[in-house]
């Protein structure tokens, strides 16, 4: 034995399978595999107390698939996890960590704990990421929030002989010791080197024991080349694989004939002993998406970010769904006497949680598993929705009457930490042709027949926009039989003050004309606050907010100047397509590979609406393209279709944004389309959000010609992308949208992957479900902005509101029909705001009810910057108490309280969870 293999004198063997959810297969064919899998697994451990351990991959979600089917081993199954033999846990399942939110990741991670408890067992306490595509800067700091000290990880690392352990920084500073898998095999280096080559033969391992140890020899020096103790982890699984039952004889045999100790253990018990031993290690800080030097599955499939589109923002919609509306509304509501949906928040939450599976989310399975996961966002939404409708009218239905007087509401909420005054865009439904504007349209009369008052009885003027006629519903009265109306649904554009997590209600109120009847000389008197007296048109092609100069070009393309420093970004709004013989995982340009541009080719404008308050600009441009590939797939096809692009553009008096709207209606195969925004700026870097961090990343990266596959073209963010130069700065906000691309010339242009067409489904023929073949929409915002201090949380503010939104409630003049049991006074101000915080660089990013107990309520609040920053949290009821708690809501201390504030404080990128006790002895309800 050389002395090189005597540097290993222990390994321990962690027994496991890495189990996808769904992938190749759908959910139901790997469930029954699973079954067979588990009903084996818990009857050799009961028949053999030599086969110690095994771990179920980190996630909980395996138990609750196999119960389902096997309920009547319940109990045998618990048995084996409370006596430590089953690890469980952390995860509820194991998610991508760029195209979810960091929310998600913590509800992940506390719905993966509590499902550990209920079988009786503590989660394991490894940040078990074994196959995920990289790994974002915060999660460090979200173990930690979790007691969780290590993470077992393998892609994402440059994949040349790698150390086995490193120390892994987050954003915060926060550490975890990586256990990092080899390049090659990674969580399942000692399945293929002991159990694999053995599996088409006899199945008697014995009968080939000399060519086992020498298996097991060559294993042994390749750990050593990468080991930084004597002792190393042996991972004794891969996907989707069962136990081998013959393994306690195997240990004991490479033991005798290695000299190497073999022992079957928990990971955890594998850490605690490594951590004795560990000296120096290489720290790797923030987020890690190295590209693969060199290994098999040493990469980053980068363009998962961009496939099936249609599931990241299904994905997206349904998480400010429930972060930003469904939870802060029902902690809202709770304060004013209506019961928290604590069951229907969970049961949302379990929908949206099972599409976050990296192979799932990341859009890379068969057709079949992404038509379930439509169905799981579907469930995830329209309980979502139910549950915010409910929440608004219970506030709008119990306004002040003395205030009401019972005319008409519209109440407009604002569920962002941004106070909002300004121009916002809502909907007022009327009673079907009551409204002057349509009931007497044929006489070219001018003007509206109703006012919008606010709560100190001042008029609002507003703009119509649109409007929709005979619009039908349905409702149903508590305790009655559903009743229809029909409606016309104004679309206005008006000026209103919204405070932050609050709301401001208005009265609409008709008024009669002034018509003498067809015999007498006189006409109607219309008396409309705003109409069309004014415009934000300054020439033929241009228009003015007072913070936005926007000029369209004749190819389509926009050029904007930002009032506070004159700087002017062009040629904005650029699209480009070109083609992809690729998969769900990777982009793959044909060899003939014709790209084509907007830019140059002529575009029809057309103005939608435009008036003092409101325009809205529609750009089609129209490319010609190949339909597809041809049939070598070297090149794109001869055959050509016309691919219309619609991108609607608006522009709101006063706002710094300029916001788009992208219509595609996809006939194209085998294609990949996206948006470029030349920013012209002389940096080198630019700046992306993912989750609970703004990372910066180069513009050019490094020469890695020598690597193995080629370099990377597209990077992650989840929201914000920016660039400046020190003094002028341009942000993207989008929606659904993951995938960043860059051009590193003179232009320093940022795009943005709308999506991607492809045939190839993993282990089955080519198909249309990856191409795409839809009409898609694609939601988007630029904003110019001036570099100054603390610009970047501002830069998360704006994005915080952009994502969000508001949503309004209305009820119709006269008597108040309620669709849910719930009653309390009807007393309540026409605005209030229930939660605020003040302090720069403080973010909110949950407000929540506690996962146990009934009188808890969690606010969560991260530090967007790189310095301590400090503030106050501002409840609009009185606190009894507040805690400081880790993520697991597990206290930590006391925070003082000052009646109903609460100053926090938080180091550079730390994310601080805050626990509030509500003052019920205060004899009031009120916000």
């Amino acid at each position: 034995m050389s002395d090189l293999q005597k540097k290993i004198s222990k390994v321990y063997v962690l027994s496991h399978t890495h189990w996808d959810r769904e992938w190749y297969q759908d959910f139901q064919g790997f469930r029954q595999r699973l079954v067979h899998m588990m009903d084996e697994l818990i009857d050799h451990m009961e028949g053999d107390e030599a086969y110690r351990y095994f771990m179920l991959d980190g996630q909980t979600i395996i138990l609750e698939d196999y119960i389902r089917i096997r309920p009547e081993r319940k109990d045998r199954l618990a048995k084996l996890i409370a006596g430590g033999r089953i690890q469980i846990g952390p995860w509820y399942v194991m998610p991508d960590e760029f195209l979810v939110s960091g929310e998600s990741l913590i509800r992940n991670l506390l719905k993966g704990v509590r499902d550990s408890r209920k079988w009786g067992a503590e989660p394991v306490r490894s940040g078990y990421v074994t196959d995920i595509f990289g790994h974002n800067s915060q999660l460090p700091q979200l173990l930690q929030g979790f007691g969780i000290d290590h993470a077992a990880m393998f892609r994402g690392f440059h994949g040349d002989k790698d150390p086995s352990e490193l120390w892994w920084e987050g954003a915060d500073g926060s550490r975890v010791l990586g256990l990092k898998l080899d390049e090659d095999r990674a969580y399942s280096d000692f399945y293929f080197a002991v159990r694999w080559p053995f599996f088409e033969r006899d199945d008697d391992y014995a009968g080939h024991a000399e060519e086992l140890v020498q298996r097991v020899q060559q294993y042994l020096s390749f750990k050593n080349e990468r080991a930084t103790t004597e002792i190393a982890i042996g991972m004794d699984g891969v996907d989707h694989v069962e136990i081998e039952p013959q393994l306690a004889w195997l240990l004991r045999t490479l033991t005798e004939e290695t000299g190497v100790e073999f022992v079957h253990a928990t990971i955890e018990q594998y850490t605690a002993e490594l951590r004795s031993k560990i000296n120096a290690l290489k720290v790797h800080r923030g987020e890690q998406r190295a590209l693969g030097f060199n290994g098999i599955n040493n990469w980053v499939p980068e363009n998962v970010l961009s496939s099936r589109i249609h599931l990241k923002q299904h994905n997206q919609h349904g998480e400010n769904l429930l972060e930003k509306w469904a939870e802060p509304l029902g902690v809202m509501t709770a304060a004013l006497g209506k019961p928290y949906p604590a069951g229907f928040l969970s049961e949302a939450w379990t929908h949206l949680l099972q599409n976050h599976p990296h192979d799932s989310i990341c859009g890379c399975s068969i057709d079949q598993v992404h038509r379930d996961m439509v169905y799981r966002f579907d469930q995830a939404r329209l309980i979502g929705d139910g549950l915010v409708k409910e929440s608004v009218q219970y506030i709008v239905n119990h306004l002040d009457e003395d205030r009401v007087e019972g005319k008409q509401v519209l109440a407009v909420f604002n569920m962002s930490q941004s106070a909002i005054d300004g121009i916002v865009e809502i909907e007022l439904s009327l009673p079907a042709g009551s409204d002057a504007s349509l009931r007497m349209a044929s006489h070219n009369l001018q003007g509206t027949s109703f006012r919008i008052f606010d709560g100190d009885l001042r008029e609002i003027a507003y703009q119509v926009l649109s409007v929709q006629r005979d619009h039908a519903e349905m409702y149903r009265p508590y305790r009655e039989l559903p009743r229809g109306r029909v409606s016309d649904v104004y679309r206005l554009a008006m000026h209103a003050k919204v405070p932050s997590f609050g709301y401001t209600a208005f009265t609409v109120e008709p008024f009669e004309l002034d018509w003498h009847g067809p015999l007498e000389f006189s006409a109607p008197k219309l008396v409309a606050p705003v109409r069309h007296p004014g415009t934000q048109k300054i020439g033929a092609r241009a228009w003015d907010n007072g913070r936005i100069r926007l000029e369209v070009r004749p190819d389509g393309t926009l050029d904007i100047t930002e009032a506070a420093t004159g700087h002017t970004f062009r040629g904005l709004l650029r699209f480009e397509d070109e083609g992809d013989i690729g998969d769900g995982w990777t982009h793959m340009a044909p060899i003939g590979n014709e790209r084509f541009t907007s830019a140059g080719a002529p575009a029809q404008l057309s103005v939608v609406y435009d008036g003092p308050y409101a325009t809205c600009l529609r750009v089609c441009s129209s490319l010609r393209l190949p339909q597809g590939v041809d049939a070598s797939g070297a090149k794109r096809s001869d055959a050509w279709t016309d691919f219309a692009v619609t991108t609607f553009v608006t522009l709101l008096r006063g706002d710094p944004k300029v916001y788009c709207r992208t219509v595609v209606d996809n006939a194209v195969r085998d294609h990949r389309f996206g948006v470029w925004f030349p920013t012209g700026l002389d940096t080198d870097s630019y700046a992306a959000s993912t989750p609970f961090d703004l990372v910066k990343r180069p513009f050019r990266e490094p020469d890695r010609s020598d690597f193995l596959r080629k370099p990377y073209e597209a990077f992650p963010h989840n929201g914000i992308l920016a660039a400046n130069d020190g003094k002028a700065g341009l942000a993207i906000y989008s929606k659904g949208l993951y995938e960043v691309c860059l051009r590193d010339d003179e232009d320093r242009a940022l795009g943005l992957t709308l999506f991607r067409s492809t045939a190839k489904e993993v282990g089955t023929d080519p198909g249309d479900g990856g191409q795409q073949l839809r009409t898609m929409t694609f939601e988007y915002a630029m904003e110019p902005f001036r570099v100054e201090e603390q610009f970047e949380s501002r830069l998360w503010l704006a994005h915080q509101r952009y994502a969000a939104g508001i949503r309004t409630a209305e009820r119709p003049a006269g008597r108040v029909w309620r669709e849910s049991p719930y009653r309390r006074a009807s007393d309540l101000p026409l605005s209030a705001s229930f939660l605020g915080i003040v302090g720069a660089g403080l973010q909110v990013s949950a407000v929540k009810a506690a996962e146990e107990g009934n009188n808890r309520w969690i606010v969560r609040i991260f530090n967007t910057t790189d310095r301590e920053a400090s503030g106050r949290l501002i409840c609009q009821r009185a606190l009894a108490e507040a805690h400081l708690l880790n993520l697991n809501e597990e206290t930590l201390g006391n925070l003082e309280t000052d009646g109903s504030e609460v100053a926090v404080k938080a180091g550079p990128r730390q994310i601080l969870t805050i626990g509030l006790v509500w003052d019920n002895d205060n004899g009031t309800e009120e916000l």
